[in-house]
């Protein structure tokens, strides 16, 4: 029994010194941006806009970005590069900072509490179908989006989808901060588009 024991505590330690001094691979985060825009002119008053309900498609909803391996249906998710924040948290902040940079008199905002809601005069839910990114391919967007005012009549929905090449790789890896400024560069021109709509409505 006790020669079994020291067997154990030899193999334990014999683990231990093999692992002590290892480092893993550090991970790396990365944020959406929003692009720098020439403003346009908007509506004739300012106007409050609610960004919420954003949804994207669960296969990409995960702390680590999530690319697609060229001409397969696999997907490749990297456990070192990694969103600072989730993409359903991240993506209504993204774009109602876009539609303020976008167009003058719009007060964009995301629709954190009913109180934020109660107070806009349209509400923006966005459905994002695809949000995929194709290595030696394409970064493809597409989403169905709704206006809404605040009494929930529908006054426009539309769908939108924009693609852009992907960033080619980078020391033999996917080039993940070029991907991820494409990508905001795509949400950007969404962004631009749904507020065009809102400075048209009456």
């Amino acid at each position: 029994m006790k020669f079994r024991n020291i067997i154990l505590i030899l193999a334990v330690t014999c683990l231990a010194a093999c692992n002590f001094g290892s480092t893993s691979e550090p991970s790396r985060f990365y944020a959406l941006n929003t692009p720098d825009v020439q403003q346009v002119r908007g509506p004739a008053k300012p106007i409050n806009v609610v960004i919420e309900n954003v949804s994207v498609p669960q296969s990409v909803d995960r702390p680590q970005i999530v690319i697609k391996q060229s001409d397969s249906n696999m997907l490749i998710v990297s456990e070192f590069d990694r969103w600072v924040e989730g993409l359903g948290t991240a993506l209504p902040i993204t774009i109602s900072e876009n539609m303020n940079m976008y167009a003058k008199n719009i007060n964009a905002r995301p629709g954190r509490n009913a109180a934020i809601s109660s107070n806009a005069k349209y509400i923006i839910s966005i459905d994002f179908v695809r949000f995929d990114t194709q290595i030696d391919g394409n970064i493809t967007l597409s989403a169905w989006w709704t206006i809404s005012n605040n009494h929930g009549d529908i006054l426009a929905q539309k769908k939108t989808t924009q693609t852009t090449k992907t960033p080619d790789e980078k020391s033999g890896r996917p080039d993940y901060d070029a991907i991820v400024a494409a990508q905001s560069k795509l949400i950007a021109k969404l962004s631009y588009k749904i507020i065009d709509v809102v400075s048209e409505l009456k």
